[in-house]
C-alpha cells in the first residue's frame, strides 16, 4: 500500500466519520487508486435505506473526490496546503448498482486537465472517476475541483455569521 489512513489524514483535512478513502494503493502524475471498506455498523446505513440498506451515491462521489484532492495535493508540491480543495461542478454521474454494507469500494480517479484561472494564484482541476466492487462498475462521476488560496477563500467568507 501507498499510503495508510493515517498517512492520507497528514494530506486531506478530513476525518471520521466523513473520511471515505481508507488507502492509496497505487498513483501516478494523473492517476490514482484506492480503496474504502465499508461496514455493517457505518452511520449511514442506519438511515439508507432503513428496509434496504444501500451507500448513499453523494458519499460514493465524496469518496471520489477525497481520492482525487490526494492525488491533486501531490501535483501542487509542498505548498498544496496554502489551499483549499473544493467541489466546484459535477459535470456528470451515474450510479449503475448498489452499494452494500461490507463492500470494499475501489475508488480509481485521473485528472484529465488543471486550468488556471485568469489574474490569480487558482485553478480548476477536471476529473473522471468511478467506483467498483469486485470488479463491477457501482458508479462513474466527472466533476471539477477549484483549487483556491485559503487565505483568498477564508478572507472572503470570515464575516460569515456560522463562522
Amino acid at each position: 500500500m501507498l499510503l495508510n489512513k493515517s498517512q492520507i489524514k497528514e494530506i486531506i483535512p478530513y476525518r471520521e466519520p466523513f473520511l471515505f478513502v481508507e488507502g492509496v494503493e497505487k498513483m501516478n502524475e494523473n492517476k490514482i487508486f484506492g480503496f474504502y471498506q465499508t461496514s455493517k455498523d457505518d452511520y449511514y446505513f442506519k438511515g439508507h435505506f432503513v428496509d434496504f440498506k444501500i451507500m448513499p451515491g453523494v458519499l460514493v462521489v465524496e469518496g471520489l473526490a477525497q481520492l482525487s484532492t490526494i492525488l491533486l495535493r501531490e501535483k501542487i508540491g509542498e505548498n498544496h496546503k496554502n489551499y483549499h480543495f473544493l467541489a466546484y461542478e459535477v459535470k456528470s454521474c451515474q450510479f449503475f448498482k448498489p452499494i452494500f454494507p461490507g463492500d470494499k469500494i475501489i475508488l480509481e480517479a485521473e485528472v484529465l486537465a488543471i486550468y488556471p484561472l485568469p489574474n490569480s494564484e487558482n485553478k480548476i482541476a477536471r476529473i473522471k472517476s468511478q467506483a467498483l466492487v469486485g470488479g463491477e462498475l457501482k458508479c462513474q462521476a466527472r466533476f471539477s475541483i477549484v483549487i483556491i488560496l485559503k487565505k483568498e477563500f477564508e478572507e472572503k467568507y470570515k464575516g460569515h455569521p456560522k463562522n
